[in-house]
């Protein structure tokens, strides 16, 4: 074995690793989020990326997966707006699935390795977001003086 084909499959494991890592961080906060009275497209919106993220390990159904993940998540981001739960940095939850049908129907590596880069860094955005908006919702529980912790507050 070479050290430049050792150093891409690393590369290859390392970032199936960080994509595995953000996807279930954004899961399970998402479900937290959602349990504590936070909006529920940060969980749909998880799932959706995982079924996607797992069709893409399959080898198969990747481009059906993906622009049934884009519509579902255009309808999602539609109807939060139009119920007033959105804010526009959730835009953001849309740019994965955007860049998973750009992995999809690419041709050249060059375009499927910008894909898979870009696809990283929208996660990595997403969870920094999402990580803000937590705590936007613990300060507005912190507001509510009923001395319970925020998550017992929010909880309940």
């Amino acid at each position: 074995m070479t050290p430049l084909n050792t150093s891409s499959r690393l590369l290859s494991f390392s970032f199936k690793l960080m994509l595995v890592l953000l996807l279930a961080y954004l899961l399970l906060s998402g479900f937290y989020m959602w349990m504590i009275g936070g909006t529920s497209i940060y969980v749909s919106s998880a799932v959706l990326l995982t079924i996607t993220a797992y069709a893409f390990k399959l080898g198969k159904y990747q481009k059906l997966c993906s622009v049934l993940n884009l519509l579902i998540s255009a309808v999602a981001l539609h109807f939060s707006t139009a119920h007033l739960f959105f804010s526009p940095v959730q835009f953001f939850i849309f740019l994965p699935a955007l860049f998973f049908v750009l992995l999809a129907f690419a041709r050249l590596e060059k375009v499927r390795g910008l894909s898979k880069v870009l696809i990283f860094i929208s996660l990595l955005i997403w969870c920094s977001i999402h990580f803000t908006q937590l705590e936007q919702l613990q300060a507005y529980y912190k507001t509510q003086h009923t001395g319970e912790s925020w998550q017992q507050y929010g909880a309940l």
